[in-house]
Order: C-alpha cells, then structure tokens, then sequence
C-alpha cells in the first residue's frame, strides 16, 4: 500500500518541478536593487505581486513537505561554510570550468534546485562545478 501510494505521490511532483522551477525563475527576474527599495506609488504593484509569489511559493512548498518533497540548494554553503562539492548521488554536470581561486569539484553554477522525495533523490540538481586540472 505504501508503495503506490509513494509511486502516486512521486508522479505528482514530478509534474510539479517545472512549475516550483518557474517560481525560483520568477523571483530571480526582479532585480534585487528594486526588492530592496523603499515602497512608493511607483514600485508598490511590484512589491505587492513579489510578495504574493513568495507566499504562494512558501505555501505550495510547505504542502509539498508535508508529503515528503523536499528542495535542496547546491548554492547554499555546506556546514563548514565553505562551497559545496559535487556528488554524483545528487548533482548532474551540466558543464565543467576552470575557475581560479576555486578548488576542483566545487559547486560554482547552479542551473537548477534538486529534489528528494521521501530521502531519495527525484531530481538531481544541476551545476557547474570547478575543474582546474
């Protein structure tokens, strides 16, 4: 039972990421000087529209919790602080540069959030990772 029920849940939010996917794209199109900026008439309507899409994002991503499906971010820093490393267990290369001052297998490009679903991988992120050598 809990097998197809993990199998129906599964489908479902793979139709979903394109869509959280557009919702990431969606906030990184406004410029961040103008989040940033004091309310006015002028800016009010992007500010209102803004924070509506980050509540409708926080919302459908909290219900998608509540069924197991979690985002992760190779672009946030690992525990010690210091940049993630590529791992073939959830990450795909989509390409490989050289970048100096950056060490080998670091994560420096993320093209796209992974996912799990219930602790196993559903999507794997993409990313550029470092490749000096």
């Amino acid at each position: 039972m809990d097998n197809s029920r993990n199998f129906a849940i599964q489908r479902f939010a793979q139709d979903l990421l394109e869509s959280i996917d557009n919702f990431d794209r969606a906030m990184l199109a406004v410029p961040k000087e103008k989040l940033e900026a004091a309310p006015t008439e002028a800016n009010k309507d992007l500010l209102d529209l803004v924070s509506g899409l980050k509540m409708t994002q926080n919302v459908l991503m909290g219900a998608l919790k509540k069924h197991g499906l979690e985002q992760f971010d190779p672009s946030a820093p690992a525990e010690d602080g210091s940049a993630q490393k590529f791992d073939p267990n959830v990450h795909e290369a989509v390409f490989m540069t050289k970048v100096e001052g950056k060490e080998d297998g670091e994560i420096m490009f993320v093209q796209s959030k992974g996912f799990r679903l219930n602790g196993r991988v559903l999507r794997a992120a993409k990313v550029g990772v470092v490749k000096n050598n």
